[in-house]
This record gives C-alpha cells, sequence and structure tokens, in this order.
C-alpha cells in the first residue's frame, strides 16, 4: 500500500496537466540565515501563492508557517526537508537529520526531502541516513526528492561526470524518487544523465547562480528537451525583481509551451 500512497503523492508536487514540475526551495535561511528574498519569514507572501508553482519545499517550521497563514495555492503541494547544518558550521557539508516522517505527515505533505553533499569524508554518514530516511519515508508512503551534491573537486570534466554518473546511481539504489542536481556545465551532459538515469528516477536541475531570464528560458527548456522532470530553483526566483511573472514564464516552458507565447503571457 505503501507505494500506491507514493504514486498518489508524488503527481501531487508535479502539475496536473504535465509529468513534469516547478519545485520551489525555501529552505535556504537554516543553512545560510536571513538573506536576500528571505529575509524574514513572510518576505515572499506576495508570491509563494502563485499557480505557477507545482510545490514548495522547506523546513518545518516555515512550511507550518504557510500552511497556517494560508500562503500556498490549494495546488501546490508540499514537500518537507528533513536534514540541514548552518553554514556557521565547521562541517556544514554533513548534513544532520533536524525532523522526521511523522513530523512531515501531519503537517500534511506531500512528499519528503533531503540534502546529501558527498566529500571525502562523509560517504558512511550520507549512506546510513538515506537508507534509514528512504525505508521510513516509504513506509509511510512518502516520496523521497533528494538533493545531490559532489563536493569533491574533479581534474577533468570525465571525472566529474563519472563521479556524478556513480552518485546518482547510490540516490536510486538507495530507493530515493527523484533526484535534485546542480545544472550541469554543458547540454552534452544533462542528456547524458537523463539518458542513464531518467528511466529509474525522477530528475529534477537546480538554477544555480542568479541569471537572466533569457538565460533561465534557455537552461529550462534545455532540461524539459532533455526529458528531465523539471526544475527545482530557489534564489533566481526568490531574489527576482518580478517572480509572479518570472514563474509563470518558467512554468510556461516546464509544460512545454512554445516560449514566443509565454513571452506574451509574461506581458499580460
Amino acid at each position: 500500500m505503501g507505494y500506491v500512497g507514493r504514486k498518489l503523492r508524488e503527481r501531487r508536487i508535479l502539475f496536473p496537466d504535465s509529468q513534469r514540475g516547478l519545485i520551489v526551495p525555501v529552505d535556504h535561511g537554516l543553512t545560510l540565515g536571513p538573506i536576500a528574498g528571505l529575509d524574514a519569514m513572510d518576505a515572499f507572501k506576495g508570491w509563494i501563492g502563485s499557480p505557477h508553482i507545482s510545490a514548495v519545499l522547506g523546513h518545518k517550521g516555515l512550511i507550518e508557517r504557510l500552511i497556517v497563514h494560508e500562503r500556498l495555492h490549494p495546488a501546490t503541494g508540499v514537500i518537507v526537508h528533513l536534514n540541514g547544518m548552518a553554514s556557521l558550521s565547521p562541517d556544514a557539508d554533513t548534513k544532520v537529520m533536524v525532523s522526521d516522517i511523522e513530523t512531515a505527515l501531519r503537517l500534511g505533505a506531500d512528499a519528503v526531502s533531503v540534502q546529501v553533499n558527498f566529500t571525502e569524508e562523509n560517504f558512511a554518514h550520507n549512506f546510513t541516513m538515506l537508507g534509514a530516511v528512504t525505508d521510513a519515508a516509504h513506509e509511510a508512503g512518502l516520496p523521497l526528492l533528494t538533493m545531490l551534491y559532489d563536493k569533491v573537486k574533479a581534474a577533468t570534466a570525465a571525472e566529474r561526470l563519472g563521479r556524478l554518473n556513480h552518485l546518482v546511481r547510490v540516490v536510486t539504489e538507495l530507493g530515493s524518487d527523484a533526484v535534485k542536481l546542480a545544472y550541469p556545465e554543458s547540454l552534452h551532459e544533462i542528456g547524458e544523465l537523463v539518458r542513464r538515469h531518467g528511466g529509474d528516477i525522477r530528475m529534477f536541475f537546480a538554477g544555480g547562480e542568479k541569471t537572466s531570464e533569457e538565460g533561465l528560458v534557455a537552461m529550462t527548456r534545455a532540461v524539459v528537451q532533455q526529458g528531465a522532470s523539471g526544475l527545482c530553483i530557489g534564489r533566481n526566483v526568490f531574489q527576482h525583481a518580478r517572480p509572479q511573472a518570472l514563474l509563470r514564464l518558467l512554468a510556461g516552458c516546464v509544460k512545454g509551451e512554445e516560449t514566443e507565447r509565454v513571452l506574451e503571457l509574461d506581458a499580460v
């Protein structure tokens, strides 16, 4: 029965008219403290209720406030982030559990997420944590999104891609339902990653550093054309001058609408 529940909830973090999603993470405050666009817990009330967000991802305290104050659109899915570590820590890349499946269920979550940053020293920690979280999430019928980052510097692009392929396979083998990856350095790498893993795990790509609307549109179209499940994009949204308009623009691209039509909608 857990599998049936997972598949049902998985649909809720995607747009109902497609098999793709635009997930907006707002979990940055725990790691970085108050930053532009998230300098207060209610700083995003003007856009967080947009119908062009398929799911919002955040820590339990923030998610609770968004629900209590009815900030989210009724069709927007909720993903509760379960681990973290402040950047003030000398071991900031080793994330620890700060919540659990029971709390996520009490909040009405549609999915849960964790972040695993692989350094040269924390493989055992990450394997143990991810294995346990996956088992608990699946027993409760909750899909798991794993945010995956390789923090080991590779000597060559081929080595970097090889390591990333291995780590995506790791989180797939441990049972993750979806993975979020940093936007690769080339279209070839997106295609390679999706070709190898897209049939086994949903793949979302992050927006990375702040960039122009044109750059985001090009990136989104490339991700969709290569067969990924969509975007998981934070600061390019909440630090944008017009988040509502940008969300409408990106959602159209994720759904596969023609860019010209999307740009017309953006001008309305």
